[in-house]
């Protein structure tokens, strides 16, 4: 997991921070209902990280608390399915907890974003008489999820919470196909090697270039 982030990282370009501008976040005026996560650390990588050579650099941040609700809605975004596990289950969480946990501009902005995702779903399950959201049963937590999951019906007002949900799900359903369960299920054969002379492409993957191309006005190369 830490190999894929520092890979996702590297190839969207980010600017990394210096680890002294990373400051710790100003201290809540109340409690958080999922606990203070820790302050980020560690030193972002340069503009050429070894990829051949991983090493985590920053120490993990989320709290037990916070850990257990995003297994949770780990689990509604990707359920166990007749061939498939839950998303829990190939630590998902663990990956969430390394994304928000790195010192880079983009994994801050979203750190903030889902932090605030979170409480929130953790204080709305309490209002409802629930002793948590992983407690309140996957009903009322879908329930409360669908308040903002849908973009055509999201509430007035947690239009912010909407985007950080969807962020939720994109890095989620990113990681969970970017696993060897995942991505065998896809059928993605991609990183082997291919022995003796390349055979070129099936003629059914040819056909179906070629029906693309030709409402576009081009033709096949030759010589494929």
């Amino acid at each position: 997991r830490r190999t894929t982030l520092k890979w996702v990282l590297a190839g969207v370009g980010l600017t990394p921070v210096l680890a002294s501008c990373v400051e710790p976040a100003e201290t809540p005026t109340k409690p958080l209902l999922l606990g203070m996560p820790k302050a980020i650390s560690g030193m972002p990588y340069g503009a050429d990280p070894d990829m051949m050579d991983p090493d985590r650099t920053w120490d993990l941040t989320m709290t037990e608390a916070q850990i257990g609700l995003v297994s949770a809605l780990t689990d509604i975004v990707l359920p166990e399915a007749e061939d498939l596990p839950a998303g829990s289950t190939l630590e998902i969480p663990a990956f969430i907890n390394e994304w928000v946990s790195s010192p880079y501009e983009k994994t801050q902005d979203d750190r903030t974003r889902l932090f605030d995702l979170f409480e929130w779903l953790e204080g709305q399950a309490r209002s409802v008489g629930g002793a948590s959201y992983v407690a309140l049963g996957g009903d009322l937590q879908r329930q409360q999820l669908d308040r903002i999951a849908w973009k055509d019906r999201v509430e007035t007002g947690l239009e912010a919470h909407a985007e950080a949900f969807d962020t939720f799900r994109n890095l989620a359903v990113s990681a969970y196909f970017a696993s060897d369960v995942g991505a065998k299920w896809v059928g993605y054969i991609g990183n082997q090697p291919s022995m003796g002379d390349y055979e070129g492409p099936t003629q059914e993957a040819l056909s179906h270039l070629e029906a693309r191309l030709t409402p576009l006005g081009l033709k096949l190369p030759e010589g494929l």
